[in-house]
């Protein structure tokens, strides 16, 4: 009876006991198609190991590689993907949520929870999916890549692609170290950017564009006088008719602003971040002088993973309507 391989023989020569058979395009596209369906089911039976079912599994891989790859620098985020089975990266290819979104700096607890709104799971959950992804991802790319990955990454972003188990403790105990006794000033990054009352919210936008930020406090000199986001100036400017080329930062900004002392135990600055539900707080000193800003990122860096959780939990609960 013949088969689709010998009716796609053509000029067969003697080869010992069998026959050697020209490769047709059609035959390379189906050994091409059955390796990359095989490498595909290898890389999931790895995630099943790590306790994710198929579709949790697919699901998983297309919204943790998608937030990883806006961290990643993108030519790195393609040569990655050069070593991932194809039926991997057409996972990312066909995620309309995070495409051709740019290249952005965040730490380990903005990923997370980033993971838990796109899968609709808690804090503990999303760290344990995201590990078992970007551990698996690492045993499928060469040892050279996963060098070239990790190494554009803080360590806080690196542990998540260790093997799951290996250094949770070890981190959280690092962490808690870290925190003990630590005040605002010993995390808070320095030297922020601020824009004048007087400035026209065309020039705090370009402001925001070149620096790449949405929330920048507002300042006469020294002294903090309130907050402008790029949200303010679209709903409090635009959307309300106001020229933006005219109309100054003190018309659209916020003066009641939630502070921070540099003097302050970490603990306090993240038990208002809870409470206002915040993930960025500004430090002043006693006369109100503007001294920095303490984020989600910078607490994460010095606490326990358990508090930083707390923290990031509390903020992620849906806020109440805002009031006109």
């Amino acid at each position: 009876m013949a088969t689709q391989w010998d009716e796609n023989v053509q000029g067969a020569e003697p080869q010992g006991q069998g026959e050697r058979r020209i490769m047709t395009p059609e035959i390379r596209a189906q050994r091409s198609e059955s390796r990359a369906a095989q490498t595909y089911t290898f890389f999931l039976r790895d995630l099943e190991a790590k306790g994710l079912d198929r579709k949790q599994a697919e699901q998983a891989i297309q919204s943790v590689l998608c937030i990883m790859e806006q961290r990643l620098m993108s030519d790195e985020a393609r040569h990655m993907e050069a070593q991932l089975p194809r039926k991997v990266v057409a996972l990312l290819e066909r995620c309309e949520k995070h495409k051709d979104r740019p290249y952005q700096k965040f730490g380990r607890m903005e990923l997370l929870a980033m993971v838990c709104e796109d899968l609709g799971v808690d804090l503990e959950e999303a760290e344990r999916i995201t590990c078992a992804v970007l551990s698996t991802v690492r045993e499928h790319i060469s040892e050279g890549e996963a060098e070239d990955v990790l190494g554009q990454l803080p360590r806080e972003l690196r542990t998540l692609w260790e093997p799951m188990g290996a250094s949770a403790g070890t981190h959280r105990r690092q962490g808690e170290r870290r925190w003990a006794g630590r005040r605002v000033s010993e995390v808070m990054t320095a030297d922020v950017e601020g824009v004048s009352p007087h400035d026209t919210l065309r020039d705090a936008a370009e402001k925001m564009r070149t620096l790449n930020v949405g929330p920048m406090p507002v300042c006469e000199g020294d002294i903090l006088k309130g907050i402008i986001t790029d949200r303010d100036i679209v709903v409090r400017a635009v959307a309300q008719g106001l020229d933006p080329n005219t109309t100054r930062v003190s018309q659209a900004m916020t003066d009641q602003v939630e502070c921070v002392s540099a003097d302050e135990d970490i603990s306090v600055a993240a038990q208002k971040m809870r409470e206002e539900q915040i993930r960025r707080i500004l430090v002043v000193d006693a006369n109100h002088k503007l001294l920095g800003i303490l984020s989600l990122g910078d607490i994460a860096e010095a606490m326990s993973e358990h508090e930083a959780g707390q923290t990031l939990e509390a903020i992620s609960e849906p806020a109440q309507p805002m009031a006109h």
